[in-house]
């Protein structure tokens, strides 16, 4: 397992992460560093396991940040690894935990198949238009061009994986289809960082949750300068919700998304179902990797492929490097791909959709966008906050997301946070889970199949940063602070009460030395412990899906990168097509507004042309 975990970190390509992992590993075997570290003069390896595990803890509830980072480092991919991993699709360690891999569904009778376009190394390509990324905003905006007669290049960072590759292996599929081989994290580890990086970006990976910008958002983005929001969006949610299916036919509410329900309906507060963006979902529940029945109707089975049926050309495994500019006018891209061509596409208008990651990055590279650039970036933190009831949950099956609930959606003004229920298999919720010791994790692990988790996804009001380190890679920082630390304990005090309404016999809040109730305690002494803990770095669980507003939209320019159409300042010929030009966080699951404004951004495109 340990060389699994160093082959894993080896192959995200960040020098950084395994020096650190190399560090961590002579530290602990160093009698000298254990002095000070343990008061032992002893190598980890000579410990007995009892003095491992208390030496283990004392990293992870060390008063010194790096300590806690780096026992949650070696902790996180270890458990991920050791849960996750099935070579041959079984795993001992499954055994009495209740999890078997699913019964593969029948694939399509249109299986999704793009033909990349071959490239020679010094290629240089003409085109009216080169879109990088191929997920929620670009496919959006390719298909728009390409259909307005546009001739459009896609470079997409990622591989295109048919449906018969999808075949729910956990740690394969996330390292097939995850930014960072679903091992991404903030620079100090803090918080885990979901995120698409392969054709079709996001929406390969979602869990078709489609919802649109609630009201006091759009009232703030307006504020902010963006116009069309009181009824021009809507036409483009529309045929977007067309395109996709977008209804709540298919939103059956299994075990884990119940409990939500019952819960709220035991509280006194409202919920919905869940309009989701799938047509003959086999409700498999394995939908964070990949749909292999070809239901969950991702851009590559809709909209990047109406953009190639128009006449888009496609190029895979192709990293975009530098905007090119002339002038001050945007005149191409250079990018590297199949690993060593270096190419250009030579077109007068690029536009960047490569998520809120890749985006800033890119604009970085490339001197553009000004000071703003990578600033204010937003994700929807996540605490999980789990369950434990005296039936089975099975909580890897059937629909992630079917329930949803936001009484408490704007407590802070359009502040808050919204209750969802999240799609959970074994190695992600045993890399999450507090481990005080093997034994203590394994029983956490044992009853995985009475667990259910509810997650309160916060709207975040103070941002992080993305920024590039040496190499021109994207390096994510994020602190909880301020009114965002504040909803987050709130939120992980209100989902227990939830958990405890719907019948739950305990209720385990993921800090490093785990906060729980069981049924009949003392409510207030657990929020009271709740807030004791803080929210300090590599203190409490958190995850994120969401990342937004790293090149916001706006009509401010001293506080935004793009116009408010979304057109780079600065430069011509430059657009930002993604999450990334959100004036502020969505407040909900953001694909829909991603290509409601990828679709007004297009048009506009097409106007000013």
């Amino acid at each position: 397992m340990a060389r699994t975990t160093a082959r894993e970190i080896a192959a995200v390509g960040r020098p950084k992460l395994l020096d650190d992992l190399r560090l961590f590993l002579r530290a602990i075997e160093s009698p000298f560093a254990n002095v000070a570290l343990a008061g032992r003069p002893r190598p980890f390896t000579a410990m007995s396991r009892p003095e491992r595990e208390r030496y283990l803890l004392s990293w992870a509830d060390s008063a010194v940040p790096l300590r806690r980072k780096a026992f949650q480092a070696v902790k996180r991919a270890s458990l991920f690894f050791a849960y996750g991993s099935s070579a041959d699709g079984h795993n001992p360690l499954w055994e009495g935990i209740g999890y078997e891999r699913p019964v593969l569904l029948p694939l399509p009778d249109d299986p999704t198949a793009f033909a990349s376009r071959p490239t020679r190394d010094g290629e240089v390509i003409e085109a009216d238009a080169c879109v990088v990324g191929s997920g929620a905003g670009g496919s959006v905006v390719a298909a728009e061009l390409a259909a307005a007669g546009r001739r459009v290049v896609v470079l997409e960072q990622g591989r295109s994986w048919t449906e018969a590759d999808l075949d729910a292996r956990e740690a394969a599929s996330l390292a097939r289809l995850m930014w960072e081989r679903g091992l991404g994290a903030s620079d100090d580890l803090a918080v885990a960082i979901l995120a698409g990086a392969a054709v079709g970006g996001g929406t390969v990976v979602g869990w078709s949750t489609s919802l649109r910008l609630p009201p006091a958002v759009r009232a703030e983005w307006t504020a902010l300068g963006i116009d069309g929001l009181d009824g021009e969006i809507d036409a483009h949610y529309e045929v977007i919700e067309r395109r996709l299916d977008v209804g709540v036919d298919e939103s059956p509410i299994n075990a884990q998304n119940g409990v939500l329900a019952r819960g709220c309906e035991a509280l006194g507060l409202p919920w919905q179902v869940i309009p989701r963006n799938t047509k003959g979902c086999g409700d498999c529940g394995h939908c964070g990797l990949g749909c292999r029945r070809g239901a969950k109707l991702s851009t590559p089975r809709t909209f990047l492929r109406d953009a190639v049926a128009a006449g888009a050309t496609l190029i895979t495994e192709c990293a975009a490097e530098r905007v090119l500019v002339e002038h001050g006018r945007a005149v191409g891209v250079s990018a590297v791909a199949a690993t060593s061509h270096r190419i250009t596409v030579r077109a007068p208008l690029i536009v960047v959709a490569g998520g809120s990651i890749g985006t800033p990055a890119l604009l970085l590279r490339s001197g553009l966008g000004g000071r703003e650039v990578g600033r204010e970036l937003r994700i929807h933190p996540v605490p999980g906050v789990a369950g434990v009831y005296d039936r089975p949950i099975r909580i890897w099956s059937g629909v992630p997301q079917s329930v949803m609930c936001d009484a408490f959606a704007e407590i802070d003004g359009a502040h808050g946070f919204r209750l969802e229920v999240p799609s959970v298999l074994p190695g992600i919720l045993a890399a999450a889970l507090p481990w005080r010791s093997a034994d203590d994790h394994r029983r956490l692990m044992e009853r995985l199949d009475h667990t259910a988790a509810i997650i309160p996804i916060v709207r975040d009001a103070e941002g992080g940063s993305v920024t590039i380190d040496r190499r021109g890679a994207p390096v994510v920082r994020y602190a909880l602070r301020g009114t965002t630390a504040r909803l987050i304990q709130r939120g992980i005090v209100e989902t227990a009460r939830i958990h405890l309404a719907a019948g739950a016999t305990e209720v385990l809040a993921l800090f490093t030395r785990p906060v729980s109730i069981r049924a009949g305690g003392d409510v207030a002494a657990f929020e009271h412990e709740v807030r004791s803990r803080g929210t300090g770095a590599n203190r409490l669980g958190l995850f994120t899906a969401h990342q937004m507003c790293t090149a916001r939209m706006g009509a401010d320019p001293g506080r935004s990168v793009a116009d408010r159409d979304g057109a780079v300042r600065g430069v011509r010929g430059v657009w930002v097509a993604d999450a990334s030009a959100f004036p502020s966080a969505s407040g909900v699951n953001p694909t829909m507004t991603i290509m409601a404004l990828a679709m007004r951004s297009a048009r506009r495109m097409l106007a000013r042309a």
